[in-house]
């Protein structure tokens, strides 16, 4: 769900600020859920984050029907948000389950989708699901934010059917090439009014230098994880095809912040 772009800097160098703690006990993932929720009515605005036009729908189709198969499966989608990847998901006829940390996210989901899916408040992390409930997972930007992603990683595995399919899309939104890093500058100096700041702003680097990736998440990392976690045939997916729908249908400082980091997804199958 998180996306680096709107933010300048690298969330690594920072220091926390202290604001955003309102109290000794408050959890890390007390305040991923409440940065979230802060985030849920703006949330589809975002570049990467609605999906905005036919192509990219198409192109999100396409993506899906590559890694699972043009058959109806059961599928859980890991931290919905607002219902986005659901939408697509439900578009080729899947009975979906979706889950996310944040009711605000929810609750834009359930509008979304009414009773066409099953939505649930849930940890990715820690699921209740049985043993092998689905034949395929999916989650968007959620893997570089994780907490503990040796435990989620043997919950996806665990509540695949044998067989089953773990499609990973994220990305490095830590490190940039010098000519990402241009691509970024430029997208920041034609974007239209203020980047996020204050307090919010706050929220996002006390967390960000908490997570487990907060070096940043990359391919090789994520395919050996998994692998370690006993997932097999672990390849690239063609999410390149998804950035080029999303490029054509935004203004060019959004276009430019899509190809100022690193994006992939990744397969992988429960052997």
């Amino acid at each position: 769900m998180l996306d680096q772009g709107d933010w300048q800097g690298n969330p690594t160098t920072m220091t926390d600020s202290g604001t955003s703690h309102p109290g000794g006990n408050y959890s890390l993932k007390e305040e991923i859920r409440a940065y979230w929720s802060g985030r849920a009515a703006t949330f589809d605005q975002q570049v990467g984050h609605a999906i905005k036009s036919d192509a990219e729908l198409a192109a999100f189709q396409a993506l899906l029907r590559q890694s699972f198969g043009a058959e109806p499966r059961e599928v859980l989608d890991l931290a919905c948000g607002t219902g986005e990847i659901t939408r697509a998901l439900l578009s080729l006829g899947h009975t979906v389950t979706a889950i996310d940390f944040s009711e605000d996210m929810l609750a834009r989901a359930r509008g979304k989708h009414g009773d066409r899916a099953r939505i649930l408040a849930g940890d990715a992390e820690r699921l209740l699901d049985d043993d092998a409930s689905y034949d395929a997972l999916v989650t968007r930007h959620l893997v570089w934010t994780l907490t503990d992603p040796e435990a989620a990683f043997a919950e996806w595995f665990r509540v695949l059917k044998p067989g089953g399919k773990l499609l990973v899309i994220d990305g490095d939104w830590i490190n940039r090439s010098w000519f990402q890093g241009l691509l970024n500058r430029a997208a920041t100096l034609l974007r239209p009014g203020a980047a996020p700041h204050g307090t919010e702003r706050d929220a996002f680097v006390s967390i960000s230098n908490r997570f487990f990736f907060r070096d940043g998440l990359s391919l090789q990392r994520l395919g050996t994880m998994l692998h370690q976690a006993g997932f097999a045939m672990i390849e690239p997916a063609d999410y390149a095809q998804v950035v080029r729908a999303q490029q054509r249908n935004a203004a060019l400082h959004d276009a430019l912040r899509l190809a100022s980091s690193t994006r992939f997804a990744l397969l992988a199958t429960k052997a």
